[in-house]
């Protein structure tokens, strides 16, 4: 990745969430200790942003956060050839006049672009996914109620009644921040309530995480792996997160 554009991946996520430690911006962008502590450097030389201890500070934080998550743009520019594999992958599952779930993230976003020669019925909390199936697609699309968290690009709400309920699938398909031996993990309550919701509405529940994901860890369980019955992956996944899976009788799919 070239610097300018580390460079803007790191202000877009100070955007987001004030704060960020050089081990977060590591994982996040996908490059070394040293060229992070470079790039914080620089922006730092010509009042981008403030060097902490062990980070980096917003010169001008934010009057309110909508999410504690990254924002859509970040996670769009990163790893993006095994998520473009993974979504074409599960794509494939799906079959014409079926019914299924797509929650947000970039991933689904990749998804819904090999729906065009496709008709479904498809419920998704994902803006950027019903937006594009609508100008793009024959399928029948369905959001829930809620609020429109633009930085993520997700339609949540913090009422039970989002009508996510009126709504089933032969399977729904949802990413994750992280995933452990504890299961499938996000950083916001509101995203790990919404994504449960989703969940709850299909018989077939599919992970869609590419192999980065098995090295984060977030502080909330959407669910434990024996809840997942599938997860498609890219090629790089470790032996160690292969038996992880298997373990928890989850069947890999790699991309």
């Amino acid at each position: 990745m070239i610097e300018r554009e580390r460079h803007r991946l790191i202000l877009l996520e100070l955007e987001s969430n004030t704060v960020a430690t050089i081990a977060q911006l590591v994982g996040l962008i996908g490059c070394s200790e040293a060229t992070i502590r470079r790039d914080v450097l620089e922006l730092s030389n010509i009042g981008k942003l403030k060097r902490i201890r062990g980070g980096v500070e917003a010169i001008h934080p934010a009057k309110s956060h909508s999410l504690a998550s990254s924002p859509f743009l970040i996670n769009q520019s990163i790893h993006t050839a095994e998520k473009q594999a993974i979504a074409k992958r599960a794509a494939a599952m799906c079959e014409d006049g079926e019914s299924i779930i797509i929650g947000g993230g970039s991933t689904a976003f990749y998804m819904a672009q090999y729906f065009e020669s496709k008709v479904l019925n498809v419920m998704t909390n994902s803006f950027v996914v019903a937006e594009y199936l609508h100008h793009n697609s024959e399928c029948n699309v369905t959001l829930p109620s809620g609020k429109l968290y633009k930085e993520q690009n997700l339609v949540l709400s913090s009422y039970p009644e989002d009508g996510v309920s009126n709504f089933f699938a032969s399977k729904v398909f949802f990413g994750a921040q992280g995933v452990s031996s504890l299961g499938a993990l996000e950083t916001d309550s509101l995203i790990v309530q919404g994504t449960t919701r989703l969940l709850r509405q299909a018989t077939s529940k599919i992970l869609l995480v590419d192999s980065s994901k098995f090295e984060q860890f977030s502080n909330m369980i959407i669910c434990p792996l024996t809840d997942i019955d599938y997860c498609i992956s890219d090629q790089n996944l470790n032996p160690a997160h292969k038996q992880m899976l298997g373990d928890n009788a989850v069947t890999l799919v790699q991309a």
